[in-house]
């Protein structure tokens, strides 16, 4: 697409421009992730840890097994944002005031 600095993914375009497949599950509007379906709906990589069917966030593992940042507050466990500076939500205004 002319003007467009998205990098394309499907047919050309970007998912902005139409290039995204949607999920196939009736009335989904969401883009499908793999085998046609988004991550409610079971797209997505699977967990790589035996018997597990959560998806993947990161390293091949579920948020249960390991996957995902974690905030890097003393003994916080909650998901961090490296938008936050690898804190999570609650710790990082805390942060900006000491």
């Amino acid at each position: 697409m002319p003007g467009c600095s998205a990098s394309a993914k499907h047919r050309g375009l970007c998912w902005k421009h139409g290039g995204s497949t949607l999920c196939t599950v009736e009335g989904c509007s969401r883009g499908a992730k793999s085998r046609g379906l988004c991550w409610s709906h079971g797209g997505g990589t699977k967990c790589s840890v035996a018997n597990c069917q959560k998806t993947t966030i990161s390293k091949g593992l579920c948020w249960t097994h390991g996957g995902g940042k974690r905030c890097e507050f003393d003994g916080c466990k909650r998901p961090a944002s490296q938008k936050k500076q690898n804190f999570c939500a609650k710790h990082q205004p805390k942060l900006l005031t000491q």
